[in-house]
């Protein structure tokens, strides 16, 4: 399996950042990944996030995932309440999925795992429109295969 490629489209106006990863995805991967996107002017720690990670095979261990926690933990402190979608496509995945959400002690951050992107943008925000958010995370997979 390739590296971990990775990008992301922060939408200001609907406090969303949609992430689309392929490749294989390690913690340190990922952690670089959220390290640069922390730079990016338009990020806030009070984001939802959107992340699509259906074509990724998970690498990281149980202890990365608690070690990632962690991290996220220290990096993302927040008192407004955060929803975290996660798109899965396989068993790797969603035990990946499982893991990360069920090691989640941050009470502001609330982690759901999906199938679907329309069920994932719903549960995100109702008054989101479905067809621009999919259009977005289309060009942005577009922009990702690229990479």
């Amino acid at each position: 399996m390739s590296l971990l490629k990775s990008s992301y489209k922060i939408l200001k106006e609907y406090n969303l950042i949609i992430e689309s990863h392929s490749g294989s995805l390690d913690l340190k991967s990922y952690i670089d990944f959220v390290e640069k996107m922390k730079l990016d002017p338009l990020f806030s720690l009070d984001m939802n996030f959107y992340v699509d990670l259906s074509n990724v095979v998970v690498t990281a261990s149980i202890d990365e995932v608690k070690l990632y926690n962690n991290f996220s933990k220290n990096t993302f402190k927040s008192e407004r309440k955060r929803k975290i979608a996660l798109i899965t496509d396989s068993p790797n995945q969603m035990v990946f999925a499982t893991l990360f959400k069920n090691s989640n002690t941050q009470k502001s951050k609330v982690i759901e795992i999906f199938s679907t992107k329309e069920c994932a943008i719903q549960w995100l925000n109702r008054s989101l429109d479905k067809e621009e958010i999919l259009n977005i995370f289309s060009n942005i997979k577009k922009e990702h295969a690229l990479k």
